[in-house]
């Protein structure tokens, strides 16, 4: 297996902590062909096992360091309960620490280190969301706590751009502009101005060893945010005149980090490395990708890596590497091949780049190992500063205000028919006692679809907390019916739906992680009866989609079928308002009793 490692990309589990060393020798490239994509697929399934190294030993400099934070999505004052092994109890204020201790170490060794954040602050938790139903914002206690960590360049994620009262917070708050510049969002842009919400790109220089990097900031091509935005599609955007000036500027840094809030094996890596190349050949360049919530590193060509550290403050990444020498850039043939070798296959000769990187566990002792401190030598003041703002917030917010006591765990990637399907539950109860409790006055039988990308964390067995509402269901989307629809027609819409990918396009949207084990789409309570009339409920974030396959389904015209659609008790000031994450809240109480002990 392991010369079939050597193309393979890396995912680890969580909990997995992997430290590779990669050797690049110039062999053939492999953006010039698509068909070595397949390849490195075919070859993944082959790899060696990861070697881990629990504990985390403390890094190895390189010339170029960067330290990580992907996708936190405001789960930043750490994980309540045990769902990963080491548990996550350290939050932004550890990691701030933890920054602070490696960037000392890289000044005592001449070198410099830099810490980036890859986008998508906002919805996630309570810090983010239970302040939005008196403020119509998602993140209004949240960026403030962001604005104190000590992040050298970050930019933005897709669910930062869902809803204009967030951009215009970010914006009007001074959220943007206290990043100096350094807040980067090199493709995201204010629909009527044309200007990015950032800056285009941002150069680093670093204290220590004056290396230079430069900073872009990249989105997926994203359709779907708020009107007062449009997200360019990267093929656009480096065609841009500003793109290729930038290219000029990059002559005279050490190296690119594009933050790239995407998938590590998006297409739009190459179109963005492609696009480099041509002016740059031989420039190191780091995609620090995310979006898709996991672990993993993949090589993108000679001298370029692709890294995703994790979600939801899993994860504190790690990577560095060297520049190459003049001699390895001239004296290559053109191809290439790869080593997941712990040293030397390759090094003496000095061709090539050594990518060397680390998923740390955001963990109290995974950090103290990391960084060579202990727990009285680790706290620095800047991070107390920033725990003690978070712990203030979590107290304002009731977080931690215990609301019931579930009598066993459910899990939002379980299949329908598991005992423990979260899916199932929302399904069958939630929905059932929080929406259908006030009748449509129509007479038809209520029946709910929703997309498999509604819920977006477990419940755990014997608490659920206030905080736990907006981690199981952070969106707050409200609810919508199409009334007088056949069980039959109901069934084919579903089945429209959820059937192989003929409609993914028409029907998926990006923010749906959906697990291998359910479907686009599920439906609730029970099954449909053909003969049965429904009033059909979906939530207003899939109202598109549901809109779409319904017009398909009766062949109707999509605008008769928004006509026909009714808004549910979308009225916030309303007493029996309710929205995909207040039906939990609603409901937990009452199914799930906690006794006179509980606290």
């Amino acid at each position: 297996a392991g010369p079939c490692a050597t193309l393979a990309a890396t995912r680890a589990q969580p909990g997995e902590a992997v430290r590779s060393k990669v050797t690049r020798r110039r062999t053939a490239r492999p953006t010039a062909d698509r068909t070595m994509k397949a390849t490195t697929a075919a070859l993944l399934a082959l790899a060696s096992p990861l070697t881990l190294h629990m504990g985390h030993a403390q890094p190895e400099f390189g010339d170029i360091n960067l330290l990580i934070v992907t996708d936190a999505h405001s789960w930043i004052s750490s994980h309540a309960h045990a769902d990963h092994d080491p548990l996550l109890d350290a939050d932004y204020g550890a990691i701030a620490s933890a920054v602070s201790h490696v960037k000392d170490a890289a000044k005592a060794a001449g070198k410099d280190v830099f810490f980036v954040n890859n986008g998508d602050h906002s919805e996630g938790s309570g810090l983010s969301d239970a302040s939005f139903y008196t403020t119509g914002v998602h993140g209004y206690d949240l960026f403030p706590l962001v604005q104190m960590m000590p992040f050298d360049a970050l930019t933005i994620g897709n669910h930062d751009l869902y809803l204009d009262s967030t951009v215009s917070y970010m914006q009007d708050s001074g959220f943007v502009s206290s990043w100096h510049g350094n807040y980067v969002t090199s493709n995201t842009l204010n629909a009527s101005t044309g200007e990015t919400i950032g800056s285009k790109y941002t150069v680093l220089t670093g204290p220590n060893d004056g290396t230079k990097i430069m900073v872009l900031g990249f989105l997926y091509h994203m359709t779907d945010s708020t009107e007062t935005i449009v997200v360019e599609d990267p093929a656009d955007t480096v065609q841009n005149d500003w793109f290729q000036e930038m290219l000029v500027d990059a002559q005279n840094v050490d190296a690119i980090v594009v933050l790239s809030h995407m998938d590590l094996k998006d297409d739009n890596v190459y179109v963005l490395s492609d696009a480099i190349r041509v002016a740059l050949p031989d420039m190191p360049v780091q995609f620090v990708t995310g979006h898709t919530h996991y672990r993993g590193w993949k090589l993108v060509d000679d001298y370029s890596s692709t890294f995703e550290a994790g979600h939801y403050l899993d994860t504190l990444g790690w990577i560095s590497f060297d520049l190459p020498t003049k001699e390895s850039a001239s004296t290559t043939d053109g191809s290439a091949t790869a080593s997941n070798e712990e040293a030397g296959s390759g090094s003496e000769s000095g061709s090539g780049i050594w990518f060397n990187y680390e998923y740390v566990d955001a963990n109290m002792e995974s950090l103290y190992n990391f960084t060579g401190k202990d727990e009285a030598s680790f706290p620095t003041e800047q991070g107390d500063q920033i725990a003690a703002a978070i712990q203030d917030t979590v107290t304002k917010l009731n977080l931690t205000d215990l609301l019931g006591c579930p009598p066993q765990s459910y899990s939002y990637s379980a299949s329908l028919d598991a005992d423990d399907s979260l899916y199932a539950l929302y399904m069958d109860t939630i929905i059932p006692n929080a929406v259908f409790d006030i009748p449509t006055g129509t007479g038809n039988t209520p029946y709910h679809l929703s997309s498999t990308g509604t819920l977006r964390y477990d419940v755990y067995q014997g608490a659920f907390y206030y905080d736990d509402v907006f981690a199981v269901a952070p969106f707050a989307n409200v609810f919508m019916y199409y009334p007088g629809i056949s069980g039959a027609d109901v069934a084919k819409v579903q089945a429209y739906l959820t059937s192989s990918d003929a409609h993914k396009d028409e029907v998926v949207h990006p923010r749906a992680l959906t697990s291998s084990s359910l479907p686009y789409y599920v439906g609730g309570p029970d099954v449909v009866d053909a003969s049965t009339m429904y009033d059909l409920f979906f939530n207003d974030y899939d109202g598109p989609y549901l809109q779409n396959a319904i017009s398909a389904v009766l062949s109707l015209d999509v605008s008769d079928v928004q006509a026909a659609t009714v808004g549910w008790r979308d009225d916030m000031s309303s007493d029996d308002f309710v929205d995909t994450t207040v039906c939990w809240s609603k409901n937990v109480a009452q199914i799930w009793p906690c006794d006179a002990t509980a606290h």
